[in-house]
């Protein structure tokens, strides 16, 4: 605990030295108005700030329970006062994924005092058939266009919402690809998250309205392609997946929520690992000076978890 506070400490005096602004909202298309984009807190009054406006997002999905992923959930504690649809809300308890380590199996439950009557609850998307289908990304805090990306971005704090046709899932992630005008499957509002949107969700429409398929973890880009640029990828965790689980823990009915479950399969290329992403500050020959711009970027934001290959850190928000 003492080498965690030290790090910790360390790792304030970087982050309050002046630095490039760090992105935390939706990133959008930079030939369609912006206005397109915003939406009113009215229209998704079932999601809530969890560490503040553009850092984290909680989704009502019962009267007194919340979704959003496990690195921003982790940030948290039983006694935090939430404001839901205007109303405040004290959280009784923190349920992390039990197999939550070193970025996998990034979701989590936020247990409140009190029920929520100001917002409906959103239900779960239980079909396995999200390849091919469009999501809809809500996020707000930081703003970007995928001309600029995550390394332009700007702080408004205002709420967006973008689409994005999922291309690949498997047993934790869907995918999604950030294509750039002109190119073949870009949607009319496409983009992707930004750290600062974790947690947030992706929403399928269904004919019984907005359903939950996923939850904004985190970003990839490859070679000259930076995190939030068109040609980048975005993944959410996938719900699918992890519904037993949920239901267990939020005492959801799953005959009342959801579609019907159907198995489509699904590889592991994308799984998250433990190699060149973990938070331990022991790894190997290198020394914890090397590896503290690493780490900092682990106990802010976090880094890249993909099985690829080894990379850079990439976009997380806590």
């Amino acid at each position: 605990m003492r080498v965690e506070h030290a790090l910790r400490a360390a790792c304030f005096l970087m982050l309050t030295l002046p630095a490039g602004p760090e992105a935390s909202g939706i990133i959008t298309r930079h030939d369609v108005s912006d206005e397109a984009y915003l939406v009113d807190d009215a229209q998704y009054p079932g999601l809530v700030d969890l560490l503040g406006p553009g850092d984290c997002i909680g989704t009502l999905i019962s009267e007194d329970v919340l979704l959003t992923v496990a690195h921003c959930a982790e940030e948290m504690q039983a006694g935090q006062t939430l404001t839901i649809a205007g109303d405040s809300h004290d959280v009784r308890e923190i349920i992390l994924h039990p197999e939550w380590k070193s970025w996998n199996y990034d979701i989590a439950l936020i247990r409140l005092n009190t029920a929520v009557t100001s917002a409906d609850p959103y239900p779960l998307y239980r079909a396995e058939d999200e390849v091919g289908m469009t999501l809809t990304l809500v996020g707000r805090g930081l703003h970007a266009t995928g001309l600029e990306g995550e390394a332009g971005a700007t702080d408004d704090q205002q709420l967006r919402r973008a689409t994005n046709t999922v291309t690949q899932a498997n047993k934790q992630w869907l995918e999604v690809h950030f294509e750039a005008p002109g190119e073949a499957g870009i949607t009319d509002l496409e983009g992707v998250g930004a750290g600062g949107d974790s947690g947030g969700p992706a929403f399928v429409e269904t004919a019984d309205g907005l359903f939950i398929a996923g939850l904004n973890s985190w970003g990839d880009g490859s070679g000259s392609i930076k995190v939030g640029q068109y040609g980048a990828q975005d993944y959410s965790t996938r719900i699918s997946q992890f519904t037993d689980w949920i239901d267990a823990e939020a005492g959801i009915d799953s005959g009342e929520t959801g579609s019907a479950d159907t198995d489509t399969g699904g590889d592991e290329r994308a799984t998250k690992s433990t190699e060149g992403c973990s938070c331990s500050s022991t790894r190997g020959h290198l020394s914890w000076l090397y590896l503290l711009p690493l780490i900092c970027a682990i106990v802010r934001r976090g880094s890249n978890p993909s099985d690829k290959q080894a990379q850079a850190p990439n976009r997380f928000s806590v």
